[in-house]
Order: C-alpha cells, then sequence, then structure tokens
C-alpha cells in the first residue's frame, strides 16, 4: 500500500504526460490541441496500451504553464527514443506524444486526497511522474491499490531535517538537494574555512536551510549564536565571530548587508538568497529589489551552464538541451531525473507492458527506479537515484564584480 499525493498549498500546477507508446501497442493520442478539454476527472478513460510518464512542474505566476520542465522531460524522452545514451538492454522507447492535464488547484480535503486516483482515471497508462511544484506536498494522506513512482527535479523545502521517509512508504524521490542539503553543505564550508570558530546567524532558525546549517555547525564543534533582532553591528562586536550568516527577505537582508558592510567585519561572509530559483518556473522573489556586494558566498541548489568552469560540460548540455533551455534552473536536474524514469522503464518486462494490466507496468517500474543505472544523465552527479538522494550536489558561488562565479560543487 502506498500514500497519495495531497495538494498542501494553493496554486496552479501543470502535469504533462508525455507519452509512450510500446510497439505491442500501436499508435497514441498524439498532441492534444491547445483549449481542447481533458477527460472528466470523474470519468475513468479506458486503458488503450499507451503508457505515459507525466511532467508536474510548479505555477507560472503569470498564470501560464511551466514551459521549462515540460520540455525537460520531452527532450529526454525524445533523447533516449532516439537511442542517444540511454537503454539498459531492455526495450527501445518508441516515439512519444504529449497530452496536457491541468491539476486541481484547490487546496481543502476532500478535493485532494484523491489527486493521484483523479489523474490515473484521466490517464490510465500512467506509469510515473517527474515534477517539482514546491507548493504541491507530495505525497500525503490517503491509500490506494496501486505505485505511482515520482521524482522530485526541483529544490524541496524542509526535506532532511527529520529522518527521511521510506521510498516503499512515499512512492517519492529526489533528483536535486532539498533546503536542508544546502544548509548542511554552507556548514561544512564555513567550518572548513581557515580560523572558523564562531558563527554568527541572523534570521529565522526554524527555517530549513538555517536550522540544518546551525545543527551542522554546531556538530562540528563551532559556536554559534542566533538571533534575528537588534543592531547587527552591535552583536558583532559582542559576540565577535570568525562567520557571519544571513537569511531573511529581501527587504530585511538590504539592511543586513549594509550593516555587516558598514561595520567592517572581515570575516566570512554568507547569505542565503531569496531570489534564487527554487524550481523551472519563475521566482516571484526575483523580482524583489535585491542586490549582494562582493565578497559573500551562498549556496545553490540547481545546476547554472553559466557559471559551470567545466568547459567539457558547458558544450555537453548546451548541445542537448539547446542554449535557451540549458540556462534555465532546474532543466538539467530535470532531464536526468526524466533520464532515470526511462531507465527503470526500460527495465519492466515484455509480459508486463503487453498485460494490458498498467498497474503490473506501473508496480515494475516502481520497483526498479531507485537502483536502476541510469545513462544518458547530462550532469554525470549520480549513476542512480538512491545515490542522488543520499548525496546530492550543491553549488557555492561567491560575489565578485558584481556577478556570481561559482567557488565549489559539492555533495551533500
Amino acid at each position: 500500500m502506498s500514500r497519495s499525493l495531497t495538494l498542501a498549498a494553493i496554486g496552479a500546477c501543470v502535469l504533462v504526460i508525455a507519452s509512450i507508446v510500446v510497439s505491442a501497442w500501436p499508435g497514441g493520442s498524439g498532441l492534444r490541441p491547445p483549449g481542447t478539454p481533458s477527460p472528466d476527472a470523474t470519468t475513468a478513460a479506458a486503458f488503450t496500451g499507451v503508457y505515459r510518464i507525466g511532467a508536474l512542474g510548479d505555477a507560472d505566476p503569470g498564470g501560464g504553464q511551466d514551459a521549462v520542465l515540460n520540455r525537460s522531460v520531452a527532450r529526454a524522452l525524445s533523447d533516449h527514443g532516439n537511442g542517444s545514451g540511454g537503454g539498459n538492454g531492455g526495450v527501445a522507447t518508441p516515439p512519444l506524444a504529449v497530452s496536457d492535464l491541468t491539476a486541481h488547484k484547490e487546496s481543502t480535503e476532500p478535493a485532494n486526497r484523491r489527486l493521484i486516483a483523479r489523474w490515473l482515471e484521466m490517464e490510465p497508462g500512467l506509469t510515473g511522474v517527474v515534477g517539482g511544484d514546491p507548493a504541491l506536498k507530495l505525497p500525503e494522506s490517503g491509500l490506494t491499490s496501486f505505485r505511482l513512482p515520482v521524482v522530485r527535479a526541483c529544490r524541496h523545502d524542509g526535506a532532511g531535517l527529520s529522518p527521511e521517509p521510506r521510498y516503499a512508504d512515499t512512492n517519492e524521490l529526489r533528483s536535486s538537494a532539498s533546503t536542508a542539503d544546502m544548509g548542511v553543505v554552507m556548514a561544512r564550508h564555513l567550518a572548513a574555512e581557515p580560523g572558523v570558530r564562531k558563527v554568527y546567524v541572523r534570521g529565522d532558525t526554524a527555517a530549513g536551510p538555517t536550522r540544518a546549517l546551525v545543527e551542522r555547525l554546531r556538530a562540528d564543534g563551532v559556536e554559534v549564536r542566533t538571533d534575528d533582532a537588534g543592531q547587527l553591528a552591535d552583536a558583532l562586536g559582542r559576540f565577535d565571530p570568525d562567520a557571519v550568516f544571513l537569511e531573511g527577505g529581501a527587504g530585511n537582508l538590504a539592511d543586513w548587508l549594509e550593516q555587516v558592510e558598514e561595520s567592517g567585519f572581515a570575516g566570512v561572509k554568507a547569505l542565503w538568497d531569496p531570489t534564487a530559483p527554487t524550481c523551472t518556473g519563475r521566482n516571484t522573489a526575483a523580482d524583489e529589489d535585491f542586490s549582494v556586494p562582493d565578497g559573500w558566498l551562498t549556496v545553490r541548489g540547481h545546476y547554472d551552464v553559466r557559471l559551470d568552469p567545466d568547459a567539457g560540460r558547458r558544450a555537453a548540455v548546451r548541445k542537448v538541451l539547446g542554449d535557451d533551455l540549458a540556462t534555465r534552473p532546474y532543466a538539467v536536474e530535470t532531464y536526468d531525473a526524466a533520464r532515470a524514469m526511462l531507465s527503470a522503464w526500460d527495465t519492466v518486462s515484455a509480459e508486463d507492458r503487453n498485460s494490458n494490466e498498467p498497474d503490473m507496468a506501473r508496480a515494475a517500474l516502481a520497483e526498479a527506479l531507485p537502483t536502476v543505472r541510469v545513462r544518458g544523465t547530462l550532469g554525470g552527479w549520480w549513476t542512480e537515484l538512491s545515490e542522488a538522494e543520499a548525496h546530492p550536489v550543491v553549488w557555492l558561488d561567491r560575489r565578485e564584480g558584481g556577478q556570481w562565479r561559482q567557488e565549489a560543487e559539492e555533495r551533500r
């Protein structure tokens, strides 16, 4: 038994279903024309022999679709079907068709209780979902008789502060770092700086990255002083820290950064960037009037082809995704998550695929997903999703000349 997904916050999300047409089942639904209504969620569609991988995008602030995530999944499906670095000896993925579904945005029960069940009523061949949408809490209450595996490709807020739930219970894996992962990596980096024995932290210590950072620093023997009010210059003078870490909204940070700079503090300076992307959709906080002085460090949870010093990897990413998509946040993480889902699909036996019982194919894919050897990833940081979840990659950037420069690429 597994739990179904629940929508935790009011917001829109888009479920884009990339269809894998199995050779034993000719044809496919093709691309649903814009404006064509989706099947009614209360009416179960018959399985037509078309298996599908879903792409769950986060809401676009302008009310549109999250095209970046959708395009990344579609590109991965296309490359896998063409044999570009894909396949684990299984049946090759045939050409795909794509259909768009708009997920329900209500945040109250009982509407969200059966979210997965409604997806499967509309798309009975759905075998797995690649997605982000930090507003959608995956998964939650309600038991079902099927397993629908999910790979979250975007930043997960709050994960990692307590023991991770088991995949067998949640059917969810992550291909990118959570905010807590990012806090841990920043803490390790600060603790490793020469002469850092005391760190002053200003901000919400209950927030995922800050809490994780404080806990890790103290575990490493670093003395930490925290508060969220008062004049920073006074606090720095009393505590005399070797490093400072700031976390807050853009308005507060602008004021705090000015106070630290005017105090003449000469130690290590780091911050949590509230304008950083959280998924492939646009972060509304990026519109805030906020700038960071030179010399400050921040932590990043997604690959950025513009900052990567590895020329070979930069070229490979641009070749596969194209110049536009390659520069979008979490596009690489989404592409790699989709390749993992498709590699797991390759292991599903012909008997399960051709049984006309999608539950069997879905269960087989779910079983293989955590440890299947994945080929064709762009990042090259992991070869199976269990490794990606246990040791996600996080980047550290330093502000220089009014621009961010990548300083380190580290595993959690």
